[in-house]
């Protein structure tokens, strides 16, 4: 899903080729009738009570088809914001909503109008609830053959979804716990995961701070992060990536939460936990050569959380995975033509060579000519005698550079490294380096990745 996530952001610079790729047929769009301007329902319905609305069904693509309708609770995101669970059969808000009907058919240009009934059981609590009402088409996206390779074919599912918020009176509450701390992370980006519950009953958005002590109580770093909805009677485990690696070993954290309260005043919640980072944990995240930047918070329902993807707009899933579909070619290709799928970062060594070179001062400079004085020219002295001249001695000769040691023919083209994981050590840059040892030659260096181990060995050795 990290994948997608990225393909996702390449989206806006492809999109209007995909989004005309993907205009080839029925397109289903949704919209809320008589809440144009929020987009979306909001009823205020005692237990018991119902309320009818309608959502307008239309086809703005270039064929006909038929479109499925139904409903789905809605719940916190991983990273916060509302999100769907299109997979699941609703059992709150989603179940308290029925449509007249569950599919409709439209020609090109075509639109029609749904009605629905929204029922809030009797005895339900006061408090905010939301589902929201689906429309979802599929189809499926076959890549161009090439030779002695097999298709690849994607099915996509385009899904438009309009929120429904039901609002039981009665006295609000805004309140939140915490649970166990843990870590995560990979591809050299290490995470904390602050386990928040909302047991309140209405919508939040927090915002909070996680400082980490080690077991001698010193800081290590105070982590501050802003939250998209928090959706009542939910709980996630919420990913703070962290600034400084931590070494397996044990540690404590205190998280602040701040909200808004049912009053307008804000409201504080406070936790300390102790936790601990595990050798498995610190392989997981730092064996990986690491991407060319952070992760993307994701903190909308309009983006990926979990195993769940919900594409606001109808012809959006069809551009994510068109996205999808070309880097999986173009990686093929890359991999035909003897390319590396990633790049290779440089070792430690050469970028240590790099920047000696960057700040060698320049040679000492000759000072300036100064003009000699006008008037006669001065007479020469007189010559001395003429002493045997003893040839100066040559200049020490510069020491030739050395070339890269020359590799055992058991490791050509390439060493075959074996990495002792359990012994890292982490350096001042903030970067693991774990020790690799070919078990052919038996050269053993310290490296990051078995990519800048590979660049190491192969530089050339400095001069003595």
């Amino acid at each position: 899903m990290r994948r997608l996530s990225a393909l996702l952001l390449a989206g806006l610079v492809l999109a209007p080729a995909a989004a005309h790729a993907a205009t080839k047929g029925p397109v289903f769009g949704l919209r809320a009738v008589g809440n144009n301007a929020r987009g979306y329902f909001v009823y205020t319905l005692t237990a018991g009570a119902s309320q009818s609305g309608a959502v307008i069904v239309s086809n703005v693509g270039t064929a006909a088809g038929t479109v499925k309708l139904f409903t789905a609770d809605a719940t916190t995101g991983n990273t916060t914001g509302t999100v769907y669970e299109t997979d699941k059969q609703p059992k709150l808000t989603g179940a308290w909503v029925r449509l007249s009907q569950t599919s409709v058919t439209l020609a090109p240009n075509a639109h029609k109008t749904v009605s629905f009934t929204v029922h809030v059981p009797a005895g339900t609590p006061a408090g905010q609830w939301v589902g929201g009402i689906v429309a979802e088409t599929s189809h499926a996206l076959t890549g161009t053959k090439t030779n002695h390779k097999a298709n690849i074919q994607i099915k996509i599912r385009d899904l438009t979804i309009v929120a429904v918020q039901a609002n039981v009176p009665g006295p609000q509450r805004v309140n939140f716990s915490f649970g166990n701390v843990t870590t995560g992370g990979q591809r050299g980006f290490q995470q904390v995961l602050l386990h928040i519950e909302s047991s309140g009953n209405v919508l939040t958005k927090p915002t909070g701070k996680v400082t980490i002590f080690d077991s001698s109580g010193k800081v290590i770093e105070t982590l501050a992060y802003t939250m998209d909805t928090f959706l009542p009677r939910t709980a996630i485990d919420y990913p703070v990536l962290l600034k400084k690696a931590l070494p397996a070993g044990n540690y404590r954290a205190v998280i602040h939460l701040a909200t808004a309260g049912t009053t307008g005043a804000a409201k504080a919640f406070t936790a300390a936990k102790t936790f601990a980072v595990s050798a498995a944990n610190v392989k997981q995240v730092f064996t990986s050569a690491s991407p060319t930047q952070a992760p993307a918070t994701v903190a909308s329902s309009s983006a990926l959380s979990g195993n769940r993807l919900l594409i606001g707009g109808a012809a959006g899933g069809a551009i994510v995975v068109l996205l999808l579909l070309w880097w999986l070619l173009r990686q093929r290709r890359r991999r035909v033509r003897g390319q590396p799928p990633t790049a290779l970062r440089s070792s430690p060594s050469v970028l240590a060579a790099a920047a000696a070179a960057a700040t060698e001062e320049p040679p000492f400079p000759e000072p300036p000519l100064t003009p000699a004085p006008a008037g006669p020219p001065t007479p020469p002295p007189p010559a001395a005698p003429a002493v045997p001249a003893t040839p100066p001695a040559a200049p020490p000769a510069a020491p030739a550079p050395t070339a890269a040691p020359a590799r055992p023919a058991e490791c050509t083209p390439h060493h075959f490294w074996e990495v002792a994981y359990d012994r890292g050590q982490l350096g001042n840059d903030g970067v693991w380096r774990f020790p690799h040892r070919c078990r052919n030659c038996g050269l053993e260096l310290l490296a990051s990745d078995i990519a800048a181990a590979s660049l190491q060995a192969d530089a050339p050795a400095p001069p003595r």
